[in-house]
């Protein structure tokens, strides 16, 4: 069964990065590379693991079958008719995004990453979204 406090504790910690990614975003890029990185490259990877923890619970909780890594879990999502297609494809992008970040698997362009929170805010938006019509 869905626990739906932790749903919406998520959520709301979601949003709150949200914000923040959305203030990094509308920075000039120079300025962004000069003095928010970090905070960028962390408000990224705590997003995606929200986002994947969300993904994760709900499957287990309806007993859908088991991702195989943390891109997978927005598949099942697609499996299940929770996310369409094209937003599932770009959130297990995220997840890869994750991924470099935390294992630092090769050099992190960020103007790239800063350039991607133009694109990438809205799925973190409709994620939220489709998530919370799931338990409402």
């Amino acid at each position: 069964m869905v626990d739906l406090d932790r749903i919406h504790q998520r959520l709301e910690l979601l949003a709150g990065y949200l914000r923040e990614l959305r203030r990094l975003r509308d920075l000039p890029v120079t300025e962004y590379l000069q003095h928010e990185v970090y905070a960028g490259r962390y408000l990224v990877q705590v997003a995606a693991q929200t986002c994947i923890d969300l993904a994760n619970h709900v499957i287990a909780s309806e007993c859908w079958r088991a991702p195989r890594d943390f891109g997978d879990s927005f598949t099942v999502l697609q499996e299940q008719g929770i996310i369409d297609d094209a937003l599932a494809g770009r959130l297990r992008g995220l997840a890869g995004l994750r991924n470099r970040l935390v294992h630092v698997y090769d050099e992190i362009d960020d103007a790239r990453v800063h350039e991607a929170l133009a694109n990438g805010l809205p799925d973190l938006d409709a994620f939220a979204t489709a998530l919370a019509r799931l338990v409402s």
